[in-house]
């Protein structure tokens, strides 16, 4: 024995994540969208606030908004919200993309309720919009994938009573959530690689290579599951 070790042996600068990471870079792949549990940092008050309670506090906001339909209600709610999140460290960045696509569909609905019934109506609908969009935000924003199953799983368990399986449901609600990350990940890989093709105005090209991969991910899940036998 030389006593010699190989090569990188014993280093701990740089983890096996950190590795992974460094070699997806340089090798020019990028990461699959993550749609959930993007947690906003720094955390502010609100990552502390039970996610029972945020879920109420939707859950109200949505009641008022349709029973009142009033635009200065709606409109107002939004703002408090946006004062709220500020307040807990939440940057306008973090809401700015998502502001810009809502307004666009609340500026063809507006446009409708114009020339069909009034600019009022229209008002309302926006500040519902809105005021819904952003409290959902703020709930994504502030709170992980974990605690949000974990709630569902407390909020789902009092159906046991009735037979029904409560694990199977939280399993299930956990999968879509990753299923819906994964196959954005797959529409996004699968443009690029339309792109690079010439076929960026091919929608077979963008669309049929991640629908066959979205299959074939739910086929390998379904095996993953009955070889461990988690579902029947």
């Amino acid at each position: 024995m030389s006593g010699k070790r190989p090569v990188g042996a014993g280093h701990t600068g740089v983890g096996a994540g950190d590795t992974g990471t460094t070699w997806r870079k340089h090798a020019g792949i990028k990461a699959r969208p993550q749609l959930f549990g993007k947690v906003a940092h720094p955390r502010g008050w609100l990552h502390a606030v039970p996610t029972g309670v945020k879920l109420a506090v939707i859950a109200v906001i949505g009641i008022v908004a349709l029973i009142f339909r009033d635009a200065a209600i709606n409109w107002s709610m939004f703002a408090v919200l946006v004062v709220l999140g500020f307040t807990a460290r939440l940057r306008a960045k973090h809401f700015l993309r998502t502001w810009i696509y809502v307004a666009v569909l609340v500026a063809i609905v507006m446009g409708l309720q114009y020339f069909f019934g009034s600019m009022e109506s229209g008002l309302a609908v926006g500040g519902t919009v809105f005021a819904c969009v952003q409290a959902a935000l703020i709930l994504t924003l502030t709170t992980s994938v974990a605690q949000l199953l974990d709630t569902f799983t407390v909020l789902v368990s009092p159906l046991r009573f009735f037979g029904a399986n409560t694990e199977a449901i939280a399993l299930t609600a956990s999968l879509m959530v990753r299923a819906i990350s994964h196959i954005s990940g797959l529409l996004g890989e699968a443009e690029r690689a339309a792109r690079a093709r010439g076929l960026d105005s091919s929608i077979r090209a963008r669309v049929v290579p991640a629908i066959l991969r979205s299959v074939k991910y739910a086929q390998d899940t379904g095996r993953a599951l009955d070889a461990r036998g988690i579902v029947d």
